[in-house]
C-alpha cells in the first residue's frame, strides 16, 4: 500500500531531523542572508513549458542555470559536518550530509531551486509537465554522460525507476510513474494521474540517476564504487570517516564543476570545527546549532530563509494532555520571543506547525500561539486539572538548543502550575520514546527537503503529529488530495487546513521558526544553500 510505503520513507527521516535543527552567493564579506521570494503562482493544470532560468512553481518547468563561472577555477573545498555518511545506497539515506554527497555524483534529472520553491536543471536542460496529457518530457543536456563516458539514456532513468521503487524506506515514492521511454535526448514518464509531488520528489537526492545494469557490476560491487553522471566521481570513502570525490571529466556543464576536489571530513566536537574554520583548514562547517554559531565572526555564518521549525508535541493518548483545556493551556504559556533570544536571534516566534518557505505554504486562519498568561490560566481553570500538574518532557540530550528550549519551557509553565520535568536522553533512546509516543511531552526539530507542503504533511503523519499520538486517517486523505489538486489556491487551502487542526487542537505546536546555518569561507563565491540547508558543490569556487 501507498500509504504504508510514505510512513517508512518518512520514518527513516527521524534519524536526521533533529540534528539538522541546530541551522545570491555566500562568501562575501557581509552576514549573507537567503531571503526568500514569493513563489510563482502558475496553475498546475494544463501544459507548462520551459520558460525561465528562476523559480518555477511544481507543474512548471525552468530552463537552464546562469551560474558565470569563476574568474579561477580548480583547488580543492574542504568541508567539515558532524553527521557520518550513509553510503551509497540512496533508499537508505538517513542524513543531510548524505543527501549532499549522493546528489554530487548521482545526479536526478532536476535540481530543486535555493529558493525553496522552484526547479532548476540537473541532467535535464528542460522539462516539460503536462497533467492532462499525464506525462513528463525531459530533454537532456547535451552530453550529458556518465564518469565512466556512457551517454545517458531513457532506459537508464527506467532502470533507475525500478531501483528507486524497490527499495524499502523511499519505495513508493515515485508510484505515478507507470512507463519511461525516450530516444536520445528526449525521456517521457508517462503517469497513472496528475500528481503534484512528482517534481518535487524527482528533485531530491532519492532519485539519482544509475547506468542500466550498474554499469555491468554487481550490486554490492556498484555501491562501493558508484558511478553516476554528476559533476563529481568518488575517489576514496567510506562511513563515519573521509569521503574524497574528484572532478568528473564528462560533467556535461562546460567549466563546472569549479573546484577540482572535494574533501569532506566528520568533525562531531564543535570546537575543533571552528579552529579547522578559522585557520583556513576548512571552508565550509554544515549545520552549525545556533547556540554555538554566534562564536562565529557573523559575516561568515549563512543563514539560510526561516524553514526550521521547532515544535512542541502533547500525548493525547493518554492523560493529562487528552485534556484539550490543558494542552491550550500550554500553548499560551510558551515565551516565544524568549526562545528566540536564547537562540541568538536566528528563531523567531512560530507562524503554525508547517515549515514555511516551500511552495504552497499558507498560514494557519487565525493568528497563531503567542504568550497570553491570562488566557493560559483561563484554559488551566477549564482542565481537569485547575490546581495544576507535573508532566515530563522528552528531548535529545546532544541537542543544546532542544536542552536549551527545555529549560524556558520549565520556567514558563511553572508560571500557570505545571511542574515540567526535564528528561534529557541519548539520541537512540529519544527517538524510541518519540516514536512510540512514550513521554508525555517531546521537543525536536523538523525542515522539509524538497518544494512543495506535501513534504512536512507527511513528516506530520509519519511522526503521529510530531510524536503526539494524534489521528492520521485525516491528515492522510488531504495529502492525497494535495496531490491531485487542480491549483495551487486549493493547495493553499489545503495547508491552511492542516494549520488549522493543529492550531484548534493544539496536540502539536510550533515553538520556534530559525534557520539553518553553515559556516562559509569569505574566499568561496557561489555557495548558495536551499532552505532546509542542502546545496550543491559545483557551483563553488575558491577565489583566493
Amino acid at each position: 500500500m501507498r500509504i504504508k510505503k510514505i510512513i517508512a520513507l518518512f520514518a527513516v527521516l527521524a534519524l536526521f531531523a533533529s540534528a539538522c535543527g541546530d541551522d545570491d552567493d555566500a562568501g562575501t564579506t557581509e552576514a549573507t542572508t537567503a531571503t526568500t521570494a514569493a513563489p510563482v503562482t502558475t496553475e498546475a493544470g494544463g501544459t507548462t513549458e520551459a520558460t525561465t532560468a528562476t523559480t518555477a512553481a511544481p507543474g512548471t518547468t525552468a530552463a537552464p542555470g546562469t551560474t558565470a563561472a569563476p574568474a579561477e577555477s580548480g583547488g580543492t573545498l574542504r568541508v567539515t559536518r558532524f553527521e557520518s555518511f550513509d553510503g551509497w545506497v540512496m533508499d537508505s539515506a538517513a542524513a543531510y550530509v548524505s543527501y549532499n554527497t549522493h546528489q554530487a555524483v548521482m545526479e536526478p534529472l532536476i535540481r530543486f531551486a535555493a529558493d525553496g520553491y522552484g526547479f532548476d536543471p540537473g541532467l535535464a536542460e528542460t522539462w516539460v509537465y503536462d497533467p492532462d496529457a499525464l506525462t513528463i518530457t525531459f530533454t537532456l543536456f547535451e552530453g550529458a554522460a556518465f564518469s565512466n563516458g556512457d551517454p545517458v539514456a531513457a532506459e537508464d532513468v527506467a532502470f533507475s525507476l525500478d531501483v528507486w521503487n524497490a527499495g524499502p524506506n523511499f519505495g513508493g515514492s515515485w508510484d505515478s510513474i507507470v512507463a519511461i521511454t525516450g530516444e536520445g535526448r528526449e525521456i517521457v514518464m508517462e503517469l497513472a494521474y496528475p500528481d503534484n509531488t512528482i517534481l518535487p520528489v524527482l528533485s531530491g537526492s532519492i532519485s539519482g540517476i544509475m547506468p542500466k545494469d550498474f554499469a555491468g557490476m554487481t550490486e554490492d560491487e556498484f555501491y562501493n564504487s558508484p558511478i553516476g553522471a554528476g559533476p563529481f566521481m568518488v575517489d576514496e570513502w567510506s562511513i563515519g570517516g573521509r569521503i574524497v570525490l574528484k572532478k568528473n571529466p564528462n560533467y556535461h556543464r562546460e567549466g563546472r564543476p569549479y573546484v577540482d576536489e572535494v574533501i569532506l571530513d566528520v568533525v562531531t566536537d564543535q570546537t575543533e570545527n571552528q579552529i579547522l574554520f578559522e585557520s583556513g583548514d576548512t571552508h565550509v562547517v554544515e549545520y552549525l546549532p545556533a547556540n554555538v554559531a554566534g562564536q562565529y565572526d557573523p559575516t561568515e555564518v549563512y543563514v539560510c530563509a526561516i524553514h526550521s521549525l521547532e515544535h512542541l508535541g502533547m500525548n493525547v493518548l493518554r492523560p493529562p494532555f487528552d485534556d484539550p483545556f490543558l494542552r491550550k493551556a500550554v500553548a499560551y504559556a510558551v515565551d516565544y520571543e524568549a526562545v528566540n533570544a536564547g537562540l541568538g536571534g536566528y528563531y523567531g516566534p512560530p507562524s503554525g506547525v508547517l515549515s514555511p518557505n516551500i511552495y504552497n505554504w499558507a498560514p494557519p486562519s487565525e493568528p497563531y500561539f503567542r504568550r497570553d498568561l491570562d488566557k493560559a490560566r483561563e484554559m488551566l481553570a477549564q482542565s481537569a486539572y485547575p490546581d495544576g500538574v507535573q508532566v515530563e518532557i522528552n528531548y535529545d540530550s546532544g541537542n543544546g538548543v532542544d536542552a536549551l528550549i527545555a529549560q524556558v519551557l520549565q520556567a514558563n509553565l511553572a508560571e500557570i502550575g505545571v511542574d515540567l520535568t526535564l528528561t534529557g536522553l541519548e539520541t537512540g533512546a529519544f527517538l524510541d520514546r518519540a516514536f512510540t509516543v512514550d513521554a508525555d511531552m517531546t521537543i525536536w526539530n523538523y525542515g522539509a527537503i524538497s518544494p512543495g507542503i506535501h513534504d512536512p504533511i507527511i513528516w506530520l503523519a509519519a511522526t503521529e503529529w510530531l510524536f503526539s499520538g494524534w489521528e492520521t486517517d485525516t491528515l492522510w486523505d488531504l495529502f492525497f488530495a494535495y496531490a491531485e489538486a487542480a491549483t495551487d489556491a486549493e493547495m493553499q487551502a489545503i495547508a491552511t487546513e492542516v494549520q488549522d487542526l493543529s492550531f484548534n487542537e493544539a496536540h502539536a505546536i510550533g515553538i520556534g521558526e530559525g534557520s539553518y546555518l553553515h559556516a562559509v569561507s569569505q574566499t568561496l563565491t557561489g555557495f548558495e544553500s536551499a532552505p532546509w540547508g542542502l546545496y550543491y558543490y559545483d557551483t563553488i569556487a575558491i577565489s583566493g
